[in-house]
Protein backbone atom coordinates (compact mmCIF):
# COMPACT_ATOMS: atom_id res chain seq x y z
CA UNK A 1 0.00 0.00 0.00
CA UNK A 2 1.36 3.51 -1.04
CA UNK A 3 2.01 5.83 2.08
CA UNK A 4 2.56 8.64 0.11
CA UNK A 5 0.75 11.15 -2.76
CA UNK A 6 3.49 13.05 -4.63
CA UNK A 7 3.50 15.51 -7.32
CA UNK A 8 5.53 17.84 -9.49
CA UNK A 9 4.86 21.45 -10.52
CA UNK A 10 6.74 23.33 -12.53
CA UNK A 11 7.77 26.04 -10.05
CA UNK A 12 7.50 26.55 -6.29
CA UNK A 13 4.50 28.98 -6.81
CA UNK A 14 1.94 26.00 -7.97
CA UNK A 15 3.37 24.23 -5.57
CA UNK A 16 2.31 26.11 -2.87
CA UNK A 17 -0.99 27.06 -4.25
CA UNK A 18 -1.79 23.27 -4.46
CA UNK A 19 -0.35 22.89 -1.03
CA UNK A 20 -3.00 26.29 0.27
CA UNK A 21 -5.63 23.86 -1.50
CA UNK A 22 -5.03 20.78 0.03
CA UNK A 23 -5.10 22.78 3.67
CA UNK A 24 -8.47 23.98 2.72
CA UNK A 25 -9.48 20.53 2.24
CA UNK A 26 -8.69 19.67 5.82
CA UNK A 27 -4.94 18.12 5.25
CA UNK A 28 -2.82 18.99 8.08
CA UNK A 29 0.31 21.14 7.19
CA UNK A 30 2.08 18.97 8.98
CA UNK A 31 1.82 16.66 6.30
CA UNK A 32 2.75 18.29 3.22
CA UNK A 33 6.45 18.55 2.05
CA UNK A 34 7.32 21.45 -0.87
CA UNK A 35 10.54 20.20 -1.89
CA UNK A 36 12.89 21.91 -4.15
CA UNK A 37 16.26 22.01 -5.78
CA UNK A 38 17.65 24.17 -2.51
CA UNK A 39 17.00 21.05 -0.69
CA UNK A 40 20.30 19.09 0.60
CA UNK A 41 20.16 15.35 0.39
CA UNK A 42 16.77 15.21 -1.52
CA UNK A 43 17.14 11.43 -1.49
CA UNK A 44 17.30 10.99 2.09
CA UNK A 45 14.32 13.26 2.57
CA UNK A 46 12.00 11.37 -0.22
CA UNK A 47 13.01 7.97 1.44
CA UNK A 48 12.04 9.28 4.65
CA UNK A 49 8.63 10.71 4.04
CA UNK A 50 8.14 6.94 2.13
CA UNK A 51 8.65 7.57 -1.57
CA UNK A 52 9.27 4.53 -3.40
CA UNK A 53 12.81 4.27 -4.60
CA UNK A 54 12.38 3.85 -8.36
CA UNK A 55 9.53 7.22 -7.93
CA UNK A 56 12.60 9.15 -6.06
CA UNK A 57 15.40 8.56 -8.54
CA UNK A 58 12.57 10.11 -11.40
CA UNK A 59 11.53 12.78 -8.56
CA UNK A 60 14.99 14.29 -7.88
CA UNK A 61 15.94 14.28 -11.67
CA UNK A 62 13.24 16.95 -12.36
CA UNK A 63 13.25 18.54 -8.62
CA UNK A 64 17.43 19.32 -10.15
CA UNK A 65 15.80 20.50 -13.05
CA UNK A 66 13.98 23.31 -11.78
CA UNK A 67 10.55 21.47 -10.91
CA UNK A 68 8.98 21.59 -7.39
CA UNK A 69 8.11 18.20 -5.75
CA UNK A 70 4.88 18.50 -3.46
CA UNK A 71 4.66 15.39 -1.05
CA UNK A 72 1.68 14.41 1.15
CA UNK A 73 2.36 12.05 3.94
CA UNK A 74 0.73 10.59 7.32
CA UNK A 75 -2.61 10.76 5.34
CA UNK A 76 -5.07 8.30 5.38
CA UNK A 77 -6.90 9.45 2.10
CA UNK A 78 -4.22 9.53 -0.11
CA UNK A 79 -6.54 9.22 -2.89
CA UNK A 80 -8.19 12.21 -2.33
CA UNK A 81 -4.86 14.26 -1.83
CA UNK A 82 -3.16 12.84 -5.55
CA UNK A 83 -6.74 13.97 -6.84
CA UNK A 84 -6.11 17.44 -5.98
CA UNK A 85 -2.42 17.18 -6.75
CA UNK A 86 -3.57 16.65 -10.46
CA UNK A 87 -6.46 18.83 -10.09
CA UNK A 88 -3.99 21.65 -9.47
CA UNK A 89 -1.44 20.64 -12.25
CA UNK A 90 0.91 18.26 -10.62
CA UNK A 91 2.19 15.83 -12.63
CA UNK A 92 3.31 12.28 -10.46
CA UNK A 93 4.67 9.13 -12.25
CA UNK A 94 1.59 7.35 -12.43
CA UNK A 95 -0.07 9.86 -14.69
CA UNK A 96 2.91 9.91 -16.66
CA UNK A 97 3.11 6.04 -17.13
CA UNK A 98 -0.46 5.97 -17.94
CA UNK A 99 0.70 8.05 -20.88
CA UNK A 100 3.47 5.45 -21.61
CA UNK A 101 1.24 2.68 -21.64
CA UNK A 102 0.36 1.47 -25.87
CA UNK A 103 -2.98 -0.59 -26.92
CA UNK A 104 -3.13 -4.33 -27.42
CA UNK A 105 -2.31 -5.46 -31.02
CA UNK A 106 0.42 -2.19 -31.91
CA UNK A 107 2.39 -2.77 -34.87
CA UNK A 108 2.13 -4.20 -38.38
CA UNK A 109 2.06 -7.40 -39.60
CA UNK A 110 5.55 -8.60 -40.82
CA UNK A 111 6.86 -5.54 -38.95
CA UNK A 112 9.17 -2.68 -40.13
CA UNK A 113 12.61 -3.39 -40.14
CA UNK A 114 16.21 -1.15 -38.79
CA UNK A 115 15.61 1.42 -36.59
CA UNK A 116 15.70 4.84 -38.24
CA UNK A 117 19.10 6.31 -37.98
CA UNK A 118 17.62 9.54 -35.70
CA UNK A 119 16.37 7.21 -32.85
CA UNK A 120 18.44 6.27 -29.97
CA UNK A 121 20.07 2.72 -29.99
CA UNK A 122 21.01 3.15 -26.37
CA UNK A 123 19.32 1.94 -23.14
CA UNK A 124 20.33 4.00 -21.37
CA UNK A 125 18.94 6.99 -23.47
CA UNK A 126 15.30 5.12 -22.19
CA UNK A 127 15.77 3.51 -18.89
CA UNK A 128 13.63 6.30 -17.08
CA UNK A 129 10.52 5.78 -19.84
CA UNK A 130 10.34 2.10 -18.94
CA UNK A 131 11.47 2.46 -15.05
CA UNK A 132 8.04 4.57 -14.91
CA UNK A 133 6.62 2.22 -17.47
CA UNK A 134 7.05 -0.56 -14.32
CA UNK A 135 6.36 1.81 -11.55
CA UNK A 136 2.68 2.27 -12.89
CA UNK A 137 2.07 -1.08 -14.09
CA UNK A 138 4.08 -3.42 -11.23
CA UNK A 139 5.63 -0.76 -8.67
CA UNK A 140 3.49 -2.28 -5.88
CA UNK A 141 4.57 -5.82 -6.61
CA UNK A 142 7.32 -7.89 -4.51
CA UNK A 143 9.80 -7.45 -6.96
CA UNK A 144 11.98 -3.90 -7.35
CA UNK A 145 13.25 -2.17 -10.43
CA UNK A 146 16.54 -3.57 -9.92
CA UNK A 147 15.66 -6.75 -10.61
CA UNK A 148 13.33 -5.85 -13.31
CA UNK A 149 15.44 -3.59 -14.90
CA UNK A 150 17.12 -6.22 -16.97
CA UNK A 151 13.78 -8.07 -17.79
CA UNK A 152 12.82 -4.15 -19.63
CA UNK A 153 16.65 -3.97 -21.38
CA UNK A 154 16.08 -7.12 -22.62
CA UNK A 155 12.73 -6.68 -24.32
CA UNK A 156 13.67 -3.46 -25.87
CA UNK A 157 16.67 -4.76 -27.18
CA UNK A 158 14.87 -7.62 -28.37
CA UNK A 159 12.05 -5.69 -30.01
CA UNK A 160 14.91 -3.02 -31.77
CA UNK A 161 16.22 -5.93 -33.89
CA UNK A 162 15.47 -5.53 -37.70
CA UNK A 163 13.99 -8.95 -37.80
CA UNK A 164 11.45 -8.27 -35.27
CA UNK A 165 11.02 -4.22 -34.90
CA UNK A 166 7.67 -3.17 -35.49
CA UNK A 167 5.98 -6.88 -35.39
CA UNK A 168 2.80 -7.14 -33.38
CA UNK A 169 3.07 -9.11 -30.05
CA UNK A 170 1.05 -11.65 -31.49
CA UNK A 171 3.77 -12.53 -34.22
CA UNK A 172 6.48 -12.91 -31.69
CA UNK A 173 5.11 -14.17 -28.51
CA UNK A 174 6.27 -17.72 -28.76
CA UNK A 175 9.42 -16.74 -29.91
CA UNK A 176 10.26 -14.34 -27.31
CA UNK A 177 9.19 -16.90 -24.79
CA UNK A 178 11.41 -19.62 -26.04
CA UNK A 179 14.01 -17.25 -26.49
CA UNK A 180 13.50 -16.34 -22.77
CA UNK A 181 13.66 -19.77 -21.58
CA UNK A 182 16.37 -20.98 -23.06
CA UNK A 183 18.75 -17.94 -20.85
CA UNK A 184 17.59 -20.14 -18.07
CA UNK A 185 17.10 -17.04 -15.70
CA UNK A 186 15.50 -17.61 -12.20
CA UNK A 187 12.69 -15.24 -13.22
CA UNK A 188 9.68 -17.18 -14.58
CA UNK A 189 7.60 -16.39 -17.93
CA UNK A 190 4.87 -16.03 -15.94
CA UNK A 191 6.61 -13.28 -13.93
CA UNK A 192 8.32 -11.53 -17.17
CA UNK A 193 5.65 -11.82 -19.59
CA UNK A 194 3.55 -8.36 -18.76
CA UNK A 195 6.90 -6.26 -18.65
CA UNK A 196 7.98 -7.54 -21.95
CA UNK A 197 4.71 -7.43 -23.47
CA UNK A 198 4.63 -3.82 -22.41
CA UNK A 199 8.18 -2.63 -23.78
CA UNK A 200 7.11 -4.87 -26.92
CA UNK A 201 4.11 -2.76 -27.44
CA UNK A 202 5.83 0.36 -27.18
CA UNK A 203 8.47 0.07 -29.04
CA UNK A 204 5.85 -2.00 -32.04
CA UNK A 205 3.41 1.41 -32.14
CA UNK A 206 6.55 3.79 -32.26
CA UNK A 207 8.04 1.89 -34.67
CA UNK A 208 4.42 1.54 -36.52
CA UNK A 209 3.65 5.26 -36.70
CA UNK A 210 7.01 6.98 -37.27
CA UNK A 211 10.34 7.44 -35.18
CA UNK A 212 9.49 6.85 -31.59
CA UNK A 213 6.21 8.29 -31.95
CA UNK A 214 6.63 11.07 -34.16
CA UNK A 215 8.84 14.76 -34.51
CA UNK A 216 8.27 15.41 -30.76
CA UNK A 217 9.91 12.34 -29.67
CA UNK A 218 12.90 12.24 -32.64
CA UNK A 219 16.14 13.23 -30.70
CA UNK A 220 18.38 15.89 -32.03
CA UNK A 221 21.57 13.70 -31.00
CA UNK A 222 22.52 10.76 -28.98
CA UNK A 223 22.32 10.90 -25.06
CA UNK A 224 18.86 12.79 -24.94
CA UNK A 225 16.10 10.87 -22.80
CA UNK A 226 12.62 9.68 -24.19
CA UNK A 227 10.63 9.44 -21.38
CA UNK A 228 8.72 12.65 -22.55
CA UNK A 229 9.50 15.03 -25.77
CA UNK A 230 13.69 14.67 -25.91
CA UNK A 231 14.13 18.41 -24.58
CA UNK A 232 12.38 17.81 -21.43
CA UNK A 233 14.30 15.28 -19.19
CA UNK A 234 17.71 13.88 -18.44
CA UNK A 235 19.33 10.48 -18.72
CA UNK A 236 19.14 8.96 -15.14
CA UNK A 237 22.05 8.71 -13.19
CA UNK A 238 21.73 4.51 -12.62
CA UNK A 239 22.61 2.78 -15.27
CA UNK A 240 22.00 -1.41 -14.25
Amino acid sequence: MRSVAAALFADTRLARRAADVLMSSGVSESSIHVLDATVADLQPSLVSLGVPEGEARYYIELVSAGQTLLVVAGQTDLASARETLLSQGGVDVQAQGGQLARPEGAGVAGGTGARPSDVTGRWQDVISRYEMLWQQHYGTSETTWEQMAPVYRYAWELANKPRYRGRPWSEVEATVRADWASRGSALTWDLVAGPIRDVWEDVAEEAAIGAEGGGDRRIPRQGNDQTVAARDLRPPRHVP
